[in-house]
């Protein structure tokens, strides 16, 4: 399968499906600080454009986004950070991907990635290089389930080297996920910080 081949295949199953859950795990690497980060939780998304990370490990925090607005929460210090950002901006950061991907081959030029059509578990995987301004991405490698090209998986590399892989297992489609799971109130006493 060619490289344009897989993303037709990744742009149909991604098509179809209307909402996803599932559990992940995600490590962060910063190049320059030689440092690695690990967390974990769950992951909720509808189309278009709403998404929830619900951490779990190394500490619990939200992070949700619903239209243009971004609210990220933190227990441990009681402060929720609202900020808006573009539609733009929303759809190239590494949190917003999957619910903002579109039309694949519009925003990206893909290719397979240096180490190869499959990875070790005999996935797929299939390197998307933003066209034009990339936000700061340099490229992102999407992982796909062979028999579905469900993405499994996905790893950002930005300009500076640093990388940001998530993992996806348990991953539910089509389950009907409603509006109101996106839903966010501030809890009492917590501080807010707009942007």
């Amino acid at each position: 399968m060619t490289p344009a081949e897989l993303a037709v295949k990744l742009q149909e199953s991604y098509d179809k499906a209307r909402d996803l859950k599932a559990d992940f795990a995600q490590v962060s690497t910063v190049k320059a600080m030689h440092m690695t980060k690990e967390g974990s939780g769950r992951l909720i998304i509808k189309k278009p454009g709403l998404l929830r990370y619900s951490y779990t490990k190394p500490e619990k925090q939200e992070i949700i986004v619903k239209g243009d607005d971004l609210v990220m929460y933190t227990p441990s210090s009681n402060q929720v950070i609202k900020k808006t950002l573009s539609r733009a901006v929303l759809d190239k950061t590494p949190t917003t991907f999957l619910a903002g991907l579109g039309k694949v081959t519009d925003s990206f030029d893909v290719r397979f990635p240096a180490s190869g059509e499959k990875d070790r578990s005999g996935r797929y995987q299939l390197e998307l290089v933003p066209k034009g301004d990339g936000m700061g991405v340099k490229s992102v490698v999407v992982g796909l389930d062979p028999s579905s090209f469900n993405i499994v998986g996905f790893s950002f590399t930005d300009v500076s080297g640093n990388v940001n892989t998530i993992a996806l297992k348990n991953v539910k489609i089509n389950e009907g996920v409603r509006e109101s799971a996106f839903d966010f109130k501030i809890p009492k006493g917590a501080s807010l910080v707009a942007e």
